[in-house]
């Protein structure tokens, strides 16, 4: 049986009846659901306000009708390439935006995405060429950045960030005002805070004698200097340019720099493919939850590539790692990562079981070489440093020197011991393995050994 829905157009719904009105003016599938439920729940109420013709067909049938087109709907698209802006296009645009500061009787040429040389008037707005290169660099919202305040950095104490590769660092405080209980400043290097720096200077300088509120400001008819710089003039002045200068992506598609939240899904996906954890990406965009930062992450066809085969297993010296089938030894050292210390290699056969705890400095099977040097001369001295000053609180509680056969003493010593041994060995036979100092009698010295790294225990297919 089909069931065909009674009109339900604008004009029919009114004449019936003004009260519901507002729901004939809207065109969706939701409202017109809610109506055909309500007539079949209540037919006497419908009665009277919409009359007795066609209403009166109505079953629950029209509205089941109703919730399977609703329920067709298609979700929206899962985020891709065209939401992420590749180096390609962004090695473009710093080379083209000094136009945009670049004032309207002055002209710079330039080279266009599509490779075309061409002479291009200044677009005169400053302003617009740092919104957008803090945009690129931060990943925050047009919004969040053409609102901010004029006094939005604030330094960093020493004690709580270390600056990598000695860059200064500071906390940009931007306009946070989607997300009531987002985090509303975000750290930055030196590269934002000197663009920020600069407008600032430039704002003082075009407005004197005021305190300025805002970073970016209107720059006509603004004289307490309280109007922020208008969302509007910033679309139309990056749509003019981008129509200029025509970037475009490693594809030769156009990149439009108007849609400037490009730029932040970029940001965002950026660290998501190298493995940022997800609290200091949720941190760093200013969500609220890490469905709202997933959003944001392109599903890029390149990095799934790039992933893939980066989970090819390879040797320390670049080559790859072939195991057959009948490597199980090997398979099985490959799941013990307790196998491979902090200061050397456990040769214990796989299907074996150590009870020597972490006596590996005197076990047999121990195995270091000169990489692991560093770490065992801070082993040695730190060992050497719990000796001195577990007997010296001795000394000082019992009033006597701790006994040369206290068991807890007589394994750091082997410990220090064993450490000498191994780090003289290692000097003086650079470039070779040495085993574990403690094989058999105590006064046994280091073996050297030599360990063939680009071959299997196992040579036969």
């Amino acid at each position: 049986m089909e069931f065909a829905p009674p009109p339900c157009s604008d004009a029919s719904v009114g004449r019936r009846g003004p009260s519901v009105q507002p729901l004939g003016q809207q065109n969706g599938r939701l409202p017109r659901l809610e109506l055909f439920a309500f007539v079949a729940a209540n037919p006497a109420e419908a009665r009277q306000v919409l009359g007795v013709e066609p209403w009166s067909r109505v079953t629950d049938a029209h509205a089941a009708v109703w919730f399977r087109q609703v329920s067709r709907i298609p979700h929206q698209r899962d985020l891709n390439d065209e939401h992420y802006v590749d180096d390609h296009a962004l090695a473009q645009i710093p080379a083209a935006l000094p136009l945009l500061g670049l004032g309207r009787d002055e002209q710079m040429a330039i080279t266009r995405g599509d490779g075309h040389q061409i002479s291009a008037r200044g677009f005169d707005d400053p302003q617009a060429m740092r919104m957008i290169l803090l945009q690129i660099l931060t990943g925050r919202r047009a919004s969040e950045i053409h609102t901010c305040l004029f006094d939005c950095l604030s330094p960093v104490p020493n004690k709580t960030v270390d600056a990598a590769d000695g860059q200064e660092v500071a906390r940009f405080h931007y306009a946070q005002s989607k997300i009531d209980i987002a985090p509303d400043n975000i750290l930055v290097d030196r590269e934002v805070v000197a663009i920020i720096e600069e407008q600032q200077q430039w704002i003082r300088e075009r407005f004197p004698g005021i305190t300025p509120r805002h970073l970016f400001m209107q720059r006509t008819g603004n004289r307490q200097g309280d109007k922020p710089y208008p969302s509007g003039t910033y679309n139309w002045m990056l749509c003019e340019f981008s129509k200029t200068v025509k970037i475009t992506d490693s594809k030769g598609k156009p990149v439009g720099l108007s849609h400037t939240h490009r730029f932040r899904h970029t940001q965002l996906t950026r660290p998501a493919e190298l493995g940022l954890p997800v609290h200091v990406l949720i941190r760093y965009a200013g969500h609220a939850t890490p469905s709202m930062s997933m959003h944001y992450v392109a599903a890029r066809q390149e990095h799934a590539a790039q992933a893939f085969l980066a989970t090819a297993k390879l040797r320390a010296d670049g080559t790859h790692v072939t195991f057959s089938r009948y490597d199980h030894d090997s398979m099985h050292l490959l799941n013990r990562a307790d196998r491979f210390l902090p200061h050397g290699w456990c040769m214990l056969p796989p299907l074996q079981t150590c009870d020597k705890g972490n006596a590996c400095l005197t076990c047999s099977v121990f195995v270091t070489d000169a990489s692991h040097q560093p770490a065992l001369e801070q082993q040695l001295a730190e060992t050497e440093a719990l000796i001195n000053r577990t007997t010296t609180a001795f000394q000082e509680q019992h009033g006597r020197p701790m006994p040369e056969d206290n068991i807890w003493l007589l394994q750091r010593r082997a410990e220090h011991a064993a450490l000498t041994k191994l780090l003289d060995t290692i000097r003086t036979k650079p470039g070779q393995a040495v085993q574990g100092a403690g094989c058999g009698a105590a006064t046994t010295s280091p073996v050297a050994l030599t360990l063939d790294l680009d071959r299997h225990r196992r040579t036969r297919p």
